[in-house]
């Protein structure tokens, strides 16, 4: 009835072929319409076309190639329009007011792994570059967990490259990821040589691209002592550490590199800009809000900041750097940043990277010119020692890190004084005092009393609590002891992480300005309200954030104008126009692109893109329950395999011992 089998077999797949260009053109048709069609819709398509094109065999060549012709016609135009889009959603990199910022330094970026970069810093070091500063990243492990370090450590150079950093300013330390001993001790907690994972025990790299120090045993020693090292070889003026995250080499990274700071803090004079931030919960594991009509800024994520004592940490003194203007794109296919989260395959940082872009990057400075690094500091009981390490706390355990809290002074039983003393050699001015209380909600210091050697005394109050810092405002000079005493607490026993004093007013090191919308998000290249008016106000650290105090100023379309209103600045901008303002201070200064199209609505080319990001996503959770069925079946045939093995070698055995019996041998 149909013919011939093999005529057959040519109309089914000219019929499968001809359904299959009716889906596909139908979801090309969705993504025009930022909207995916009913599956029953397109599958009752599909059908009704492989049915035509089955029994329909004289037009169903001409319906395939109609069918093939709709979907390159749809798939070039679609193709097309993003490309236009993509170039024309960049934003346009206007501002160069941040050399009080980002000129002239040499700048370090300490991370654990590979990948982890672009997550603590990503957007930052490319504005260092583009001021002309030298960007040095540290990489403490190879990340040789799950991929070899090969692989890894190429990834690492490509992503910068990405970025414009300098192969000769990538320094691999070359210890192994997630190393244990032979109880399960991860490294940090470790008081042995351990061996990674992927079965290392020393130190490795590249042999194009050697280590810092190649051949060095496992040890947390080792690893605190090359962190150190590498600082004071190469002395940048500022460095960027990663914290505690919740991984154990991160932590391993975030508090040796904390205790190597706070090492050459007592042995030199050496006195860097140190900034902590996160690599999870501000970057890769927050929230994935890219896809906004104006960039927003990091979110706070409260609690799960920090895997442990995360308190030690107000969210309302961060300090928030303006990020890379080429690195921000309202299309994600245009950013720098994607374009060195696609250098690492093998981590699917590209997947991530839709959480990573946010128009700051989060950091909190921890000074460095405290005069305590220098002084004899006792207690009168417990370890007095840990308030000078520079660690905001400690962990027995990097595996269970909220559950073994360690590195805090704590007074002993019986101790009425609960008293620490600060002695220097030689006589000083003291302006400001820090304090830094236990970080465990249980155990709160609610006042203490502050005794200088010349009799002046201050009580300083309940401490902040969680073990964020306290500062204590003095005015004292030629001191050369002062002791606090704990008098009021609350909890089992009180305790302090740190204690600082400092001979002046805070001192921010560097200075910048940034515009910032009603809900705090820094302003780039931004399309204003509806309506044509908004207000915006000012970001400043180490200046002054009055709107009076910087000359404002617009250039652009006709009818676009600014002005300072107290403490706003106001920007007119009519519907389809576009301006560059300005504020600047001769020092600071801070430019942003405003446009007005009179809606809040998506642009067409970003709906469409992020249709396309969601079916894309739809696929490769297809392809990984693949190869999860996969593994699953190659682990259930290797069982299968390995019980046969075990019933044959038995079967050997019994066959020998039949043997020995009946025959003697």
């Amino acid at each position: 009835m149909y013919g011939t089998k093999k005529s057959v077999m040519r109309r089914i797949g000219a019929a499968a072929l001809f359904a299959l260009e009716i889906w596909l053109a139908a979801w090309l048709a969705g993504v025009f319409m930022h909207t995916a069609l009913p599956a029953w819709l397109t599958a009752a398509a599909a059908a009704a076309g492989f049915a035509a094109a089955f029994f329909l065999p004289g037009v169903s060549g001409r319906l395939c190639r109609w069918g093939g012709a709709a979907c390159a016609l749809l798939a070039v135009s679609l193709g097309v329009m993003m490309m236009i889009y993509t170039r024309s959603a960049a934003y346009c990199e206007v501002d160069n007011g941040k050399a009080a910022l980002y000129a002239d330094k040499k700048v370090m970026v300490v991370v654990p792994h590979q990948d982890d970069e672009i997550n603590l810093a990503g957007g930052v070091m490319e504005e260092y570059i583009r001021y002309g500063s030298e960007v040095y990243v540290v990489y403490v492990t190879n990340g040789d967990y799950r991929v070899p370090a090969k692989q890894r450590l190429k990834e690492a150079i490509n992503a910068l490259a990405a970025l414009g950093v300098d192969e000769e300013h990538i320094i691999f330390l070359g210890y192994g990821d997630g190393c244990r001993d032979d109880d399960g001790n991860a490294l940090y907690n470790s008081s042995a040589s351990v061996g990674s994972l992927s079965g290392h025990a020393y130190t490795y790299a590249l042999a194009d691209h050697p280590p810092f120090r190649e051949g060095r045993l496992y040890t947390r020693q080792n690893v605190l002592e090359d962190i150190r090292d590498v600082i004071l070889a190469h002395r940048p003026d500022v460095i960027y550490g990663v914290d505690c995250d919740l991984h154990q080499d991160h932590q391993l990274a975030a508090l040796l590199f904390d205790r190597a700071v706070g090492e050459i803090l007592r042995d030199t004079d050496y006195k860097p800009l140190v900034y902590k931030g996160f690599a999870y919960s501000t970057a890769f594991k927050a929230t994935d809000d890219f896809y906004r009509l104006n960039i927003k800024s990091t979110i706070d994520p409260g609690e799960s900041l920090r895997v442990f004592a995360p308190g030690v940490y107000d969210w309302s003194e961060r300090v928030r750097m303006p990020m890379s203007a080429g690195s921000l794109s309202r299309s994600m296919l245009s950013s720098r940043l994607f374009a060195a989260a696609l250098a690492h395959r093998s981590q699917d940082e590209a997947e991530k990277i839709f959480r990573v872009v946010n128009g700051d990057k989060v950091f909190w400075r921890r000074e460095t010119t405290s005069l305590c690094y220098a002084a004899q500091v006792t207690a009168s009981s417990g370890d007095a020692g840990v308030l000078t390490d520079f660690l905001l706390g400690d962990t027995s355990n990097v595996l269970d890190p909220a559950n073994n809290v360690t590195g805090i002074w704590h007074s002993e039983t019986g101790d009425g004084e609960r008293t620490v003393e600060v002695a220097f050699d030689t006589p000083q001015s003291i302006r400001r005092i820090k304090l830094y209380d236990d970080p465990s909600p249980r155990s709160n210091i609610l006042n203490a009393t502050i005794s200088f050697d010349n009799g002046d005394e201050i009580d300083t109050g309940a401490l902040s609590p969680l073990g964020s810092e306290t500062v204590i405002e003095v005015s004292e000079d030629s001191v050369r002891s002062f002791t606090v005493r704990i008098t009021e607490y609350e909890g089992d026993a009180p305790g302090l992480t740190e204690i600082e004093a400092y001979s002046g007013a805070f001192d921010a090191g560097v200075s910048f300005v940034k515009l910032m919308n009603g809900d705090g998000d820094f302003v780039y290249d931004y399309y204003i309200d509806p309506s044509g008016t908004e207000r915006f106000s000012l970001y400043a650290y180490g200046c002054s954030a009055s709107a009076e105090s910087y000359e404002i100023s617009c250039t652009g379309d006709e009818g676009c104008r600014t002005y300072a209103d107290g403490e706003s600045v106001v920007v007119q901008c009519p519907v389809g126009k576009s301006c560059e303002v300005t504020v600047t201070d001769g020092v600071n200064a801070d430019t942003a692109v405003f446009r007005s199209s009179g809606s809040d609505e998506l642009p067409y080319g970003m709906k469409a893109e992020i249709i396309l990001r969601e079916e894309w996503m739809k696929f490769c959770q297809v392809m990984n329950e693949i190869h999860d069925i996969e593994f699953i079946l190659d682990r259930a045939f290797a069982i299968k395999k390995a019980e046969l093995m075990d019933k044959l070698a038995y079967l050997r055995w019994g066959v020998r011992r039949v043997g020995e019996i009946v025959f003697g041998a």
